[in-house]
């Protein structure tokens, strides 16, 4: 199925990415009208409007998927997911304890049911991540959920175990940037500004275009009083995101 965008120039002015979009669940919309029993229209037009941020005409699809096929453990799954964005947390883990239920080593619904559990400080979210690294031969997958243990355990104030496991996620995983960060913020709350800067600057040697870690290195100057190496980093997460407040904001202040 292939939607024609036209091109700039000739008169004619370059379809825009949210036309494009509309375009396609429209195409889409009719072709569930025209064959209601179909899954596969059915499943594309839910992963269309569940990408236009149409959460709950999204969600509607997947009651309708499920109806036709109760057993399949993506349909639920994709029901948590829609649910979690829409911040009905509760139903959100529920679906996915359903994907789970239907298959067992359905890693995607594990996962993120397990990140869920951490930020409901649920000691359950432990079980599920270890479970993980035991288990599973991904090392993108198990990084997750050593990462997701760091999280809960900071979600518990307990800093000591949360420093563990996120050295834990970067000595397994060094590109896992967002382990770095999280160890950062730790660490910056503490005021060991010297030890969250030179964290986040491990992160910059890893990827030189992650924005947090220029901003974090920001934070980390500001604090230690230099204005001028903050100011540095602060434009040069800019630079990466534009649309960064919190950099946007801190150059506002210390300006």
């Amino acid at each position: 199925m292939s939607i024609l965008v036209s091109c700039k120039g000739g008169g004619k002015s370059a379809m825009s990415k949210a036309d494009s979009v509309n375009a396609l669940i429209t195409e889409l919309q009719s072709g569930v009208k025209s064959n209601p029993d179909s899954i596969a229209i059915r499943y594309k037009l839910l992963d269309a409007l569940a990408n236009a941020e149409r959460y709950k005409e999204a969600m509607s699809q997947t009651d309708s998927l499920i109806a036709m096929d109760s057993s399949n453990a993506v349909f639920w799954y994709k029901r948590g997911v829609l649910e979690e964005k829409t911040g009905d947390t509760v139903a959100a883990i529920h679906n996915l304890r359903a994907s789970i239920a239907r298959a067992p080593m359905f890693l995607e619904p594990m996962l993120e049911l397990t990140y869920l559990l951490a930020n409901q400080e649920n000691a359950e979210a432990l079980t599920w991540a270890d479970a993980i690294i035991t288990h599973e031969e991904s090392p993108e997958a198990v990084a997750r959920a050593r990462f997701i243990k760091g999280v809960y355990y900071s979600n518990i104030n307990d800093k000591e175990k949360a420093l563990a496991a996120f050295d834990d996620c970067i000595r397994h995983n060094y590109t896992f940037m967002d382990a770095y960060i999280e160890k950062a913020i730790l660490l910056f709350d503490e005021k060991k500004y010297d030890d969250a800067l030179k964290t986040v600057q491990k992160a910059n040697l890893v990827s030189n275009s992650f924005p947090d870690a220029y901003y974090w290195m920001g934070k980390c100057y500001e604090a230690m009083g230099n204005k001028e190496l903050a100011i540095d980093n602060y434009k040069k997460t800019l630079g990466l995101d534009p649309d960064f407040k919190e950099a946007r904001e801190a150059l506002d202040r210390i300006k």
